[in-house]
């Protein structure tokens, strides 16, 4: 039924999931030649009247807010019993599932993500939308750049059967509010609740209230939740203090708005946590890069010692030398990767001064997850020691093998003297926090000087502003010269975005530390504007996104222009 209700707009392709309101469809909007999301109302809910009229007024309501950090709804249609709403296909996963599959995140990973979905909730309940069902798999983490967006604006209520929404007891029990568990009247500070036990669960792997079976416990308002310290004592205080203040029973005593929330974050964040999105990007990079180039350095000495053993004559040398040169050349090949990754990065306006602070923050997230591993039960084979000694008996046992005169013996030796090295170090350099360190360390002394002593004279690398230019000069200029980069007509399609910048640019500027919340608005809109431009420029076809993100930063400019002149009257 969806697909002949779509015919000739959109091909259905594939189930994404599905849940109590309904099943969502990946399908290609043939008009536009782009991936959407398509979310289907479970047809028991499309069939009810009052449901249905509720789904679609809400769903209209969530399509008029345009944010960096909010699931673009592209339309929302009606057609008797096929009731759905299409919205942007963000290639990632959703909160909830990274938690599930990888463990706890690392606090600078939280931070980030909880200060992007409290500018997502600010915009809406700064219109009047409460969203009601803020939970970890309502929250989606894009895969290329790892922002956060929210989606199913205020959606939750439609399964409700009757009576006023705004009172009406729906939701996700364990996530949501106790004044929402009772059924009264709620706003915005009621998300803020749930963002709290959110952000509880990404940082724990436990709700506050696990062992409930529902907020019954929460009805009264009296029970507290327990302080997310006493499961991650490695928080910093304000950075805890903020996700327990939004834990708070009473309304009245977590933060007024999700504005005020988005402050006390900026405050919180240490000096220079906010890492530009290319920069993260390259340093995850050149971190996974340490093992490649690892295994290709031992096996090269490795070969070295081997070759003066056995000579060039033996079945084992002839079969030793493909195994070592491949492995040797893989490595090398990634290095070289490397190189063109840091060009690249040149090339969007950041250098090794901006690198530095980056690879500190990536050695205080190792430090946080050795330390969130070391509270987790580790096998003893996993240990380093032992597994270094049982690395270093195979490798002893290859090497005798490797001196048999039984050919095949001898060939077996010859393949495990090169593999169990090269095996052990990548393993180490990907689990053993004191190998990633280390590697850190590298990228950011000699070798990272020659990584971008290589990028410096790669023909057409451009000259960087200065390496102490403000945040906003360093995006704003990367974003326009990923501007003028475009093609005639693209420029002209999006004439205003040059302007704009110089917009934002100013504003975060003028916003300083004075307002860090309209600051940080500004940068986040500037970070959006050049990530589309990335993706244009790489053939991606997102004129679309760029164009909703387009208008998305003129409210932002708008709103910290009035907030700046607000600011500027009330001192006068």
């Amino acid at each position: 039924m969806l697909q002949q209700a779509v015919a000739g707009r959109y091909a259905v392709e594939r189930e994404l999931g599905r849940g109590g309101m309904g099943v969502v469809f990946l399908a290609r909007d043939l008009t536009l030649d782009r991936p959407v999301a398509i979310k289907l109302l479970a047809p028991v809910l499309a069939a009810d009247g009052r449901s249905r009229e509720r789904f679609l007024r809400e769903a209209r309501a969530a399509a008029r807010l345009s944010h960096p950090n909010i699931v673009p709804i592209h339309s929302v249609e009606d057609h008797g019993e096929v009731v759905f709403f299409v919205m942007a296909y963000v290639d990632g996963e959703t909160l909830g599932q990274r938690v599930r599959r990888a463990g706890p995140l690392p606090r600078a990973q939280a931070s980030r993500i909880m200060q992007e979905v409290a500018w997502a909730l600010g915009l809406a309940h700064a219109v009047g939308t409460v969203h009601r069902d803020v939970k970890p798999d309502n929250i989606l983490i894009e895969r290329a750049t790892g922002r956060a967006l929210v989606m199913d604006f205020g959606i939750a209520q439609v399964g409700h059967a009757g009576g006023d929404a705004t009172h009406a007891r729906v939701g996700t029990p364990h996530y949501m509010s106790p004044e929402q568990a009772a059924g009264d009247p709620v706003d915005g500070r009621s998300d803020i609740y749930s963002l709290g036990v959110t952000m509880f669960f990404a940082l724990t792997g436990d709700r506050p209230f696990e062992e409930a079976p529902g907020p019954a416990a929460l009805l009264a308002g009296t029970v507290s939740a327990p302080s997310i310290l006493t499961l991650r004592p490695d928080l910093p205080l304000p950075f805890a203090a903020a996700i327990d203040r939004c834990l708070a029973p009473d309304p009245s005593a977590r933060f007024g708005t999700a504005e005020v929330l988005s402050t006390a974050l900026v405050a919180a964040r240490p000096a220079g946590d906010q890492t530009p999105v290319p920069v993260a990007s390259w340093v995850m990079d050149a971190q996974a890069a340490g093992a490649e180039i690892g295994t290709a350095a031992v096996t090269a000495v490795v070969s070295v010692g081997v070759m003066g053993v056995i000579g060039f004559d033996s079945i084992a040398g002839y079969l030793f030398y493909p195994i070592a040169t491949l492995l040797t050349g893989m490595g090398l090949f990634r290095f070289g990767d490397l190189v063109m990754r840091t060009r690249q990065l040149r090339l969007q306006g950041y250098g090794r001064e901006s690198v530095a602070p980056a690879l500190t923050l990536e050695q205080r997230r190792i430090e946080e997850e050795a330390t969130l591993l070391g509270k987790a039960p580790v096998g003893p084979l996993d240990r380093p020691g032992v597994f270094l000694a049982t690395t270093a008996a195979k490798t002893a046992l290859s090497v005798w093998l490797l001196s048999s005169n039984i050919d095949w013996l001898s060939i077996v030796g010859a393949a495990g003297t090169v593999l169990f090295p090269a095996s052990a170090v990548r393993h180490l350099s990907r689990r053993w926090p004191r190998a990633q360190t280390f590697w850190s360390r590298m990228l950011g002394g000699r070798l990272g000087r020659f990584l971008f002593w290589v990028a410096d004279r790669w023909p057409g690398s451009p000259a960087l502003p200065a390496p102490d230019a403000p945040t906003a000069v360093l995006l704003g200029g990367a974003a326009d010269r990923l501007y003028r980069a475009l093609s005639p007509a693209r420029q002209a399609e999006f004439g205003d975005l040059p302007g704009v910048l110089r917009r934002l640019e100013a504003d975060a500027l003028a916003a300083g530390d004075a307002s860090p919340i309209r600051r940080a608005e500004a940068l986040s809109a500037l970070e959006a504007l050049r990530l589309d431009l990335l993706r244009m420029q790489a053939g991606e076809a997102v004129a679309d996104q760029l164009t909703a993100d387009l208008g998305a930063a003129r409210q932002v400019a708008d709103r910290v222009d009035q907030a700046l002149e607000d600011g500027t009257r009330g001192s006068a």
